[in-house]
């Protein structure tokens, strides 16, 4: 039999609550909008630890995660990777349905 071994996602629960706490805390003292990364956890449940915490805007680092996370309730999403053009039709059908912001990479030759 063929042994599988993929990677295994640990948290210390109350660590990571901490951290958001801090960093929520944190922006709100300087103004700011904290829109942390989603690409590490990829993970709808830790994803509403943030919204625990007044955090309402998120990265991403594609289309597909960008649509995993709108259909667990974020509507401002960053696709925080420059556009791929051959997805312009999933982009314009995401963006019909939350706040979706993109980085364009511009070449000016």
């Amino acid at each position: 039999m063929k042994k599988v071994i993929n990677p295994t996602f640990l948290i210390d629960k109350k660590k990571c609550l901490q951290n958001i706490k801090y960093m929520a805390l944190k922006a709100r003292r300087h103004n700011v909008t904290l829109r942390p990364h989603f690409k590490t956890h990829q993970s709808a449940e830790i994803g509403s630890w943030f919204r625990d915490f007044g955090i309402n805007s998120i990265a991403v680092s594609s289309v597909e995660m960008a649509n995993y996370f709108a259909k667990n309730g974020w509507d401002d999403i960053t696709i925080a990777f420059p556009v791929n053009i051959l997805e312009t039709d999933k982009i314009n059908k995401l963006a019909g349905n939350i706040s979706l912001n993109l980085l364009v990479e511009f070449d000016e030759k």
